[in-house]
């Protein structure tokens, strides 16, 4: 901040300083110039005994007085430098400069100097011009500052999918240089913070799985009674073997964007597989329907099956009866809709919903499950094809999930013979 204020003051003043000198010059310089060349003048025709100075200044028009010596309270100094001959010029607040200048034995001439005059219209437009001129150069120092400060609040406000920040280039001589590479060591020690929390979460994850798996094989030799104890704990195990899959599989997903193996995926086809696929699972009792256009989108097929999947997963655990999947080319994207007819979503929570973790308290029961991982990945897998995905009210009565990918992943209709 020191070195800031001290470059900043210092240009103003040297801006001032510069401005006025030049101006004055450029508005004032031809009076300033005209008094000067009269007194020049009588000084010379002083020096020559036989030139009559009173016919100068009538000459020059100016107005000269010959008035008696006495007549004026000279001090020592100047009746002295007066009777030797020089030429006094005295400045009379009213009157304006005078010169003075001996001419008989008793007698000097009164000269009066052609007065400064600065019209008001002059002053105005000097005004002007000083503070437009002062205000375009503290702009061409700003100019520099701005630059920086915008690129700074560009890479600040963007942050990367795996959520750290970009490092910025400020140059190392910018005026904000210490505040840009204050941010790159925040934005280092942010990258290793989530760095150690994915490794941790990774770690818990994995180590979880061995002691999952011998409770697992010590339930496996028990009596098959399910109104035993063992039932119950049968069903935690499963639920905490979930959460733990749901874990390492968000963690996989969070490191950074992959390299997508994009390809032609005919959308609607892939939707009747995974209905298909997941019937005997988690889609029995349910009426399940795949309807819409028969497109072809250009994706990475792991991950947007894996993303309609999961939608499908939870819409499966809250509908009732129904379960639909619309597909939709409308203008530039492709969109595809799946709804069932559960409680829906509330508005206050939509877009929670696609947060880590995140599970709406009516949710949080075993006859749901889930450990709110499902809807992150979704959102995270939609966000590196460069698409959209919200939640709105459907007309079955539950929720209307919406994967909307942009028009750089779709191809020409798919055609049939």
């Amino acid at each position: 901040m020191a070195r800031l204020f001290i470059s900043l003051y210092v240009f103003i003043t040297l801006a001032l300083i510069g401005l006025s000198t030049g101006l004055d010059r450029i508005f004032f310089s031809n009076q300033e110039l005209s008094a000067n060349a009269v007194y020049s003048t009588v000084i010379q025709a002083a020096n020559q005994q036989n030139l009559d100075i009173a016919i100068l200044a009538k000459n020059l028009k100016l107005k000269a007085v010959e008035k008696q010596l006495e007549d004026i309270a000279w001090s020592v100094s100047d009746r002295n430098n007066l009777l030797a001959g020089q030429v006094l010029s005295l400045v009379d607040p009213v009157l304006g400069e005078q010169l003075y200048v001996k001419t008989a034995k008793q007698m000097v001439l009164e000269i009066s100097l052609p007065a400064v005059q600065q019209s008001s219209t002059q002053f105005f437009i000097y005004s002007i011009v000083f503070f437009l001129s002062l205000g375009g150069a503290i702009a061409l120092w700003i100019w520099p500052l701005w630059r920086d400060l915008s690129s700074l609040q560009k890479t600040v406000s963007s942050v990367l999918p795996d959520g750290t920040i970009a490092e910025n280039h400020i140059s190392k001589h910018s005026l904000i240089a210490p505040i840009a590479q204050a941010i790159n060591s925040m934005r280092s020690q942010i990258n290793e913070l989530i760095q150690a929390q994915r490794e941790l979460s990774g770690a818990v994850a994995h180590e979880f799985r061995t002691p999952l798996a011998r409770l697992k094989f010590a339930l496996a030799m028990q009596a098959d009674d399910p109104k035993a104890p063992w039932a119950e704990m049968h069903k935690d195990v499963n639920e905490l073997e979930l959460l733990v899959q749901e874990m390492l599989d968000y963690s996989s997903t969070g490191a950074h964007i992959p390299e997508l193996s994009l390809s032609e995926i005919p959308i609607k086809e892939l939707c009747q597989q995974l209905v298909q696929r997941l019937s005997l699972s988690h889609l029995q009792n349910l009426q399940v329907s795949v309807q819409g256009d028969d497109v072809n989108i250009l994706a990475d097929e792991h991950f947007i099956e894996r993303a309609v999947a999961n939608l499908l997963i939870n819409g499966a655990r809250y509908a009732k009866h129904t379960l639909t999947i619309n597909i939709k080319k409308h203008n530039d994207t492709i969109l595809i809709n799946i709804e069932d007819d559960g409680e829906g979503v509330a508005e206050s929570i939509r877009e929670k919903i696609f947060s880590p973790f995140y599970r709406p308290d009516e949710s949080r029961n075993r006859t749901k499950g889930g450990a709110g991982l499902g809807l992150a990945i979704v959102k995270r897998i939609v966000d590196w094809h460069q698409g959209k995905c919200y939640v709105k009210q459907s007309k079955l009565g539950g929720a209307h999930f919406v994967i909307q990918l942009p028009n750089r992943f779709m191809t020409i209709e798919k055609t049939r013979p």
